[in-house]
């Protein structure tokens, strides 16, 4: 088995973006779908895989807004055209073979990692299309992550040139430092060259706190200070993979798209 998981949103709203012309346009939005729909049957032709599926969001809160009721407050809304639009989206997938799943409480993220955690745990191999960092800590597991866009792997060379970690510390990395996009805290006045420092001198967050004690100056006081923030900050920032989907793999298979 090998299962292309696809990061709805990350693609669709990356093409609009890069589609010319009025964004407010029926014009524009028509466009798009015809772009996004090839941009699938690229990726399906490229991948050749067994399995597919396109994960969205459902546009409601997921566990994290209940958790921290300002997560991801800042971040610009889906362009209203493009939310109209999605329907259409979804039907011209459904249309390539694709099958589109969202499931209510929980992001893209989560059901993206449990997919893959599953296809992996079955002797499969999983590649998820998306550019977004929280996917790369999926690497350690043995799940590629793609970027469609650029067309390279988000592998160890890459995660280590970019983060200077290993993928298994990503989420502690990006605990650490926080993330201002999804409106996540992290620890203050930690930033990504501090937490990478942390993260290579004493591995993972449980470490790390403990070790605070004896680290001198600021630091070691911001760490002790606010060793609760870390906590709240490397559940947000770690990946589900408990997600009841509800989808059963065999739905997922794919006939190959002619050329």
């Amino acid at each position: 088995m090998k299962a292309l998981l696809v990061d709805g949103l990350n693609l669709i709203r990356r093409v609009f973006a890069g589609v010319p012309g009025d964004q407010d346009s029926e014009e524009h939005l028509q466009a798009a779908i015809t772009s996004c729909t090839a941009s699938l049957r690229r990726a399906i032709r490229n991948h050749e895989p067994s399995h597919a599926v396109c994960v969205l969001e459902d546009g409601g809160h997921s566990w994290r807004h209940e958790v921290l009721p300002s997560y991801k407050q800042d971040r610009p809304p889906v362009p209203p055209l493009l939310s109209k639009g999605l329907p259409r989206i979804r039907d011209h997938f459904d249309q390539e073979g694709i099958k589109c799943v969202t499931v209510p409480g929980f992001e893209a993220d989560d059901v993206l990692a449990t997919l893959a955690h599953k296809i992996v745990s079955r002797g499969g191999h999983a590649v998820i299309l998306s550019t977004d960092k929280s996917m790369c800590q999926l690497v350690a597991h043995g799940i590629q992550v793609h970027d469609h866009f650029s067309d390279r792997l988000l592998d160890d060379q890459y995660i280590h040139e970019k983060f200077k970690v290993l993928p298994e510390q990503l989420a502690t990395l990006f605990a650490l430092a926080g993330d201002t996009s999804l409106g996540v805290p992290g620890v203050k006045n930690v930033g990504l060259k501090t937490a990478a420092k942390l993260v290579n001198d004493y591995g993972d967050m449980e470490s790390i706190l403990a070790a605070a004690k004896d680290i001198p100056g600021k630091l070691g006081q911001t760490l002790r200070e606010h060793a609760d923030d870390a906590h709240l900050a490397q559940r947000l920032m770690t990946l589900r993979t408990d997600v009841n989907i509800g989808v059963n793999l065999k739905d997922l298979r794919v006939d190959p798209i002619p050329f």
